[in-house]
């Protein structure tokens, strides 16, 4: 990990919580994402930004670009006690990651963590588990697909290269007890975007699987092939014994046994599923219909199964559109999605499937990821929720939701 630049630390303090306050941060990319060119948000936001909106009032409270890199990108995170803002910026040629002040939002250094940030998410209340699209020769020589990020030295304390694992890595989750990391894999970077694939010249050839990695040595300790084409997600049931995986390519949602490998159940959802989420009572499953993959087409649904069979209870029509990341809100109650197409924050009652609200983006900007960050009775804060679940102790599928 190398440091491009640093900041000097300062600035006004925009972002003031107070005890008991749950603040959401967001990234969003700088780019026109629907391909509107309308003059009204036309460049309106030209570089990655982070945002900070209140959960409750669902009010802005404060946000800032970072100026000195152009770019997209795709995920958000912030470090588990709530210091940090980790804010990637993906231009093309030099993709970097800045770190920033949560409270401040002014940027405190520019790193080099070796190739475009995909996925981020807390690992463990101590660091950010990290996946890149395409490991890269560059100044930080790491070449990780995948590595554990420490927030306080802003070091890497483990990761796995994309050789030796039998495929390409496209993303990593941690399952409910931090203890393996499961990899998303195909068999080449990219894979479903090849014109052979989608002419279905290659479709019943091309394997698709997931694999079990011990973080202690990074070693593969298990794989798990599904039916699906290119899944974008893996979201765990609350006992960490089954994961639900999309097949973005193929419009599907597999069940899957994580002891036996056995699928459960297939069920089919919405064009493109990207984001899955588990509702508090573990009874349900909603899934993103982003429209991913080649026939991209700006979804604005979301498709709610039965967890237990896998049988459908309801098509979620949404406020937005090109939903991807879905997150249960801490205390059991709402979805929050980000709609990157509509540059917005959805806001969905996990009970009654009713939408809630539409939180416009700073700048249009396209967002990617939703950050829920608790402040306890003496003001500190921490990550109580974010793509990877729950953290800081707080778990509404297990008795523990945010109060």
């Amino acid at each position: 990990m190398i440091e491009l630049k640093t900041y000097a630390p300062g600035g006004p303090q925009v972002v003031v919580p107070k005890p008991g306050d749950l603040f959401v941060y967001v990234n969003t990319g700088g780019q026109d994402a629907c391909g509107l060119a309308r003059p009204d948000v036309f460049n309106l936001n030209a570089h990655s930004r982070v945002s900070v909106f209140n959960a409750r009032t669902r009010e802005l409270v404060g946000s800032q670009e970072m100026h000195d890199a152009s770019g997209v990108l795709h995920a958000s995170a912030v470090s588990p006690d709530g210091r940090f803002a980790y804010v990637p910026s993906d231009n093309g040629s030099s993709p970097v990651l800045f770190k920033v002040d949560a409270l401040t939002l002014q940027p405190l250094k520019m790193l080099d963590v070796g190739g475009a940030i995909h996925h981020m998410q807390v690992w463990q209340d101590r660091y950010l588990l990290i996946d890149v699209y395409s490991p890269q020769e560059s100044g930080s020589g790491e070449k990780h697909a995948t590595f554990l990020l420490d927030p306080e030295t802003d070091t890497v304390v483990g990761g796995i290269r994309a050789q030796g694992m039998g495929g390409y890595p496209y993303s990593a989750w941690a399952d409910p007890a931090h203890e393996f990391i499961y990899f998303l894999m195909e068999p080449a970077s990219d894979a479903v975007t090849s014109p052979e694939f989608q002419a279905g010249a290659t479709v019943g050839a091309v394997p698709f699987w997931v694999a079990k990695v011990d973080p202690k040595d990074w070693s593969v300790v298990a794989e798990y092939p599904y039916p699906g084409l290119r899944s974008n997600w893996i979201q765990f049931d609350a006992n960490g014994s089954h994961m639900f995986v999309n097949g973005s390519a193929d419009d599907s949602l597999s069940k899957i046994d994580i002891a036996t490998g056995e699928m459960v159940w297939r069920a089919f959802t919405g064009a493109g599923p990207d984001g899955i989420e588990l509702s508090a009572d573990g009874t349900e499953v909603w899934i993103a219909n982003r429209g991913a993959n080649w026939k991209y087409h700006s979804g604005k649904t979301m498709t709610v199964v039965n967890a237990e069979t896998g049988a459908r209870i309801e098509t979620v029509i949404t406020e937005g559109s090109g939903i991807d990341h879905i997150v249960l809100s801490p205390d059991g109650t709402e979805i929050w999605a980000s709609a990157g197409d509509s540059g917005a924050l959805l806001v969905v009652d996990a009970l009654s499937h009713k939408n809630l609200a539409r939180l416009p983006m700073p700048g249009f900007g396209d967002p990617h990821g939703v950050v829920f960050v608790a402040y306890d009775a003496e003001g500190n804060g921490r990550v109580v929720a974010d793509q990877g679940d729950f953290h800081g102790g707080i778990d509404p599928r297990n008795g523990a939701p945010l109060r």
